[in-house]
């Protein structure tokens, strides 16, 4: 039986027409195995990567901005849109610290896209900084006045520094209640579950899913630990359905960067796309899922979140 999926969280490159600025050798991120991912990715690699199985079919995805230029983001969505026949939806870069009449003048030209569904501006350490912006803050309002957008929530919520960013996050999202918030690769969740920081993570988790505009991707593993077990995997993903429900939560690849997995023993095997899914339905988690709940997690949500064209067929 094949499984569709929804990728709600995977990036395109194009380094002939894009900058890519973090992508090149020289600057940050300095990983060791970057030269891995400078490269082109399109959306064939992964229909030839899906051909090998008959069990996943890709029935959508959401292309998240991967800094293709962050001066000029329409660029990116006329990259997505030139795609053929593909059922997806884009996610913009933007800059919150903007004037808010700069601010503006860019979400109306991202909007001329037929893909455009969100924005994403990197919070990462500078979260309480960008928070804390007036000029932000009415960025904010700004897209709250657009019916089921969304806002990507890309930080960490395992850092001690979070103490300070949660009432200002929690604030902005309270106040901003038509937006969607999601928070990406689950917050980067640390990768020892006795730690303190795991107990922090799960504090802010926790926490974030009162509010009901906000919902949360199960991916980006690989950005904590190269070496991932399936079982730390299993155990962040049940912690976040727990707290959200099974009803907004999603799972997604971060391709391509899931692609820098290394394998354990047999059991990862993340040199191909299909290969990252097939560890994920064979997980322990997805197994003791009823067959609403698979379909939600790999599916529906995104279908329902993202506003996808409903491709799944019986």
């Amino acid at each position: 039986m094949t499984v569709n999926i929804i990728d709600p969280h995977l990036h395109f490159f194009d380094l002939s027409r894009g900058e890519y600025h973090w992508l090149k050798t020289q600057n940050p991120p300095f990983w060791p195995d970057k030269a891995l991912i400078q490269k082109d990715f399109r959306v064939e690699e992964l229909n030839d990567s899906l051909q090998a199985s008959d069990k996943i079919k890709l029935a959508g995805f959401v292309h998240i901005e991967a800094g293709f230029d962050n001066a000029k983001p329409w660029r990116e969505l006329e990259y997505i849109d030139s795609f053929a026949c593909q059922n997806n939806r884009t996610v913009a870069s933007i800059d919150l610290l903007a004037a808010p009449e700069q601010f503006q003048k860019t979400l109306q030209r991202l909007r001329q896209h037929k893909s455009l569904i969100g924005t994403r501006h990197i919070l990462d350490e500078q979260a309480a900084t960008i928070l804390s912006d007036q000029n932000s803050q009415l960025n904010f309002a700004n897209l709250n006045k657009t019916k089921d957008f969304i806002f990507e929530l890309q930080l960490s919520l395992a850092d001690e520094s979070a103490i300070n960013v949660m009432p200002l996050l929690t604030q902005t999202i309270s106040k901003n209640s038509q937006l969607k918030f999601i928070i990406n690769h689950a917050g980067f969740p640390p990768k020892n579950i006795n730690s303190h920081a795991w107990q922090i993570w799960q504090q802010y988790i926790s926490e974030l899913a009162n509010y009901p505009n906000v919902f949360i991707k199960c991916s980006g593993w690989e950005m904590t630990d190269r070496h991932y077990a399936m079982l730390w995997f299993t155990q962040v993903t049940r912690y976040c359905l727990d707290a959200f429900s099974s009803q907004r939560v999603m799972l997604a690849s971060n391709f391509p960067l899931c692609l820098l997995a290394a394998e354990i023993g047999n059991k990862l095997n993340h040199k191909s796309y299909v290969g990252y899914w097939q560890d994920i339905l064979e997980s322990s988690v997805i197994e003791q899922c009823s067959k609403n709940e698979k379909n939600a997690l790999l599916y529906s949500n995104a279908l329902r979140i993202y506003q996808l064209a409903n491709s799944q067929t019986e």
